[in-house]
């Protein structure tokens, strides 16, 4: 809403706007007053949510590394000959060497074609299979009927497309030896249009009574254009595939999809082979155009066969693979079962069905043959101590990093003399000093707070108590505080409690016992804490300890301080907001009233004056005064 034009002091020559302005700035002072209660709260309100923010991500990063044996136990492994074999060991390998001889790798099942597939000219793998069924010989296609009807819209026409392509045996009226289709028109009488070709070129274009039909694509093209309203329908046999294929594991179960394969006859080789590839039957397939030849492999490795077979082909159009493209798994010099992988491990001489294997939680990886030879490899599996000490520094870093910001909240200096600026005061004032004021007006929203000094106690309480050692928890006496892996509490109290880590001692301790160090920080057990007590105490290790501290804390600090997902109504310090903008509106409201009220207490004595000045010119005026 648009106020008012006033035009004061008319009358009294007073500055009226001047006036009620000045008045109402001592009666906004309250009102500044808690804007400014408003600002506070919502500084430290969003101060809480940083050290939220800084908390949890010291969370995730202790549940992404502390937490993980892949980083905590982690293993090396060297191999003097990683041209003939590969490992990777993880957590929970031992430390041992072993020696690979005599490889003999594992061979995938494989088919190829027993020659040529294509007759009368090469077959083109991007072309439909019924366009070039001449040269696919000794192929049996499955038949499905197959009836359109059609309407002829509005305008006529002379195309329309069948539902199906690769027909046959379109089941048209006939006569004679000729074949027809009959159109119904509006009034009900028929007229044939003669069927003149199957397999059009530019030159088979139809002419009047005629019609063409493309029986690789289903098209339809008659030589004159029929009526709005005409009816004709065409019966035919769409043609297509249905198999499939079954292959084996190593258990003698088998792979094979839940459904058949349906090809129609429009589909390509390529989309035939891409299909097959991409299905769980396990094989990959392809067309060679050089050799005109197709080849299958089993994706797995080793001798997998039942009832003689590696790869068998079922169903009605099982000829697809057996005769049109000669994949005949009875010719040894075109086909192979497949082998399994041999060798021999610290002496023992063992087989598997794929190069790939695990033993003793560790991964190996054949890469050639050796057998007859004297080559071999020796794998050697230890603890990565230099990984494991990265992480451990990491996490102390984290740590002294988390504490440190916290410190600095609980110890940052509160100047209460520099309250939040009224919008009055920032126009006052250049961008730099706004800027400066509100730096100091900001800080120490959270000196010596109670939340953030009790979470940070409770952490170094975590950091610092025994981890209980026994069968359950599984740590080592020697190392169940982290003063004796060699790090401790800094001895400048200006540090607010940092971490400082003897190297030495760490990477000593984690070579002696690494499992027990992994323990130290993840122990999730139970202890009796007193020999004559039955009952148990959970018992954590220091990341289970930090992350349940830290969630308590967390979970506080979102009661009084909210998240970006909370209302006002849901926390503490929203309620408080909430209850200072109720009051604001209140205030302003009231503002409004005093305001006019002041307005409508000068409009009144200006208008006193006015009648005040006007009898005075009528009285002078009478007594002659007003004349020269």
């Amino acid at each position: 809403m648009v106020e008012s034009i006033r035009f004061t002091g008319l009358a009294s020559g007073l500055d009226t706007q001047s006036i009620v302005d000045s008045l109402m700035k001592v009666q906004r002072q309250p009102l500044d007053r808690l804007k400014q209660q408003q600002q506070v709260i919502e500084w430290q309100r969003d101060d809480y949510r940083e050290m939220n923010k800084l908390l949890k991500s010291f969370d995730t990063y202790l549940f992404d590394n502390i937490y993980k044996q892949s980083k905590m136990l982690k293993k090396t492994v060297t191999t003097s000959n990683s041209e003939l074999v590969s490992a990777v060991a993880n957590a929970e390998a031992g430390n041992v060497s072993y020696k690979i001889e005599n490889v003999k790798l594992a061979t995938a099942a494989r088919i190829q074609s027993t020659g040529s597939i294509s007759t009368g000219g090469k077959l083109d793998p991007t072309k439909s299979l019924w366009s070039q069924k001449d040269k696919l010989s000794g192929l049996t296609w499955k038949k499905e009927d197959v009836s359109n009807s059609f309407t002829v819209p509005e305008g006529g026409g002379t195309d329309f497309q069948l539902t199906r392509g690769a027909i046959s045996d379109i089941n048209a009226q006939t006569g004679t030896s000729e074949q027809f289709i009959t159109v119904t028109k509006a009034d009900g009488s028929t007229e044939n249009y003669k069927i003149v070709a199957k397999a059009a070129t530019e030159s088979d274009k139809p002419t009047g009574k005629e019609v063409y039909i493309d029986d690789n694509t289903g098209k339809m093209v008659f030589g004159e254009s029929l009526a709005e309203g005409d009816t004709f329908s065409v019966e035919f046999k769409a043609n297509y595939l249905d198999f499939n294929i079954e292959t084996y594991n190593e258990d003698g179960s088998t792979n094979t999809r839940e459904s058949s394969f349906k090809f129609s006859g429009t589909t390509s080789l390529n989309s035939v082979f891409n299909e097959i590839n991409k299905s769980n039957v396990g094989i990959n397939i392809f067309y060679d155009s050089g050799t005109d030849k197709v080849v299958t492999q089993r994706k797995a490795t080793g001798e997998l066969v039942k009832d003689g077979k590696s790869i068998n082909f079922v169903g009605e159009s099982a000829s697809f693979f057996t005769g049109a493209l000669k994949l005949d798994s009875s010719n040894e010099d075109n086909s192979s079962h497949g082998t399994d992988a041999s060798f021999t491990i610290n002496g023992l001489q063992t087989t598997r069905k794929s190069n790939t294997f695990t033993m003793n939680d560790v991964t190996f990886t054949l890469k050639k043959d050796s057998a007859g030879s004297t080559e071999s490899s020796t794998i050697s599996v230890k603890n990565d101590t230099d990984e494991i000490v990265k992480t451990i520094k990491e996490f102390v870093d984290k740590y002294n990093e988390m504490i440190g910001k916290i410190n600095g909240e609980l110890k940052e200096e509160r100047y209460r003399t520099f309250t939040p600026l009224t919008d009055e005061q920032k126009a006052a004032m250049k961008e730099k000093e706004v800027e400066q004021w509100e730096e100091k007006a900001r800080s120490g929203m959270l000196r010596r707070d109670t939340l953030l000094s009790s979470g940070l106690s409770k952490m170094r309480m975590d950091l610092y108590a025994e981890v209980v050692s026994n069968a359950d928890t599984r740590t080592d006496k020697k190392y169940n505080q982290l003063s004796e892996i060699g790090i401790k509490t800094s001895k400048d109290y200006l540090d607010g409690g940092k971490l400082e880590i003897d190297e030495d001692k760490l990477r000593e301790a984690i070579e002696d016992n690494p499992e027990a160090i992994y323990q130290l920080f993840m122990a999730d057990g139970t202890a009796s804490l007193n020999p004559n007590d039955k009952n148990t105490t959970p018992v954590l290790g220091i990341a289970r300890r930090l992350r349940s501290s830290i969630a308590e804390t967390m979970g506080k600090i979102e009661e009084k301080a909210g998240n970006t997902y909370k209302t006002e109504h849901n926390y503490s310090m929203g309620k408080d907001i909430l209850r200072i903008k109720d009051n604001i509106t209140r205030l302003e409201d009231r503002l409004k009233m005093v305001e006019q009220r002041y307005w409508n207490q000068y409009t009144a004595m200006e208008k006193a004056m006015q009648q005040l000045n006007s009898q005075s010119s009528q009285l002078l005026a009478q007594l002659g005064m007003g004349q020269k």
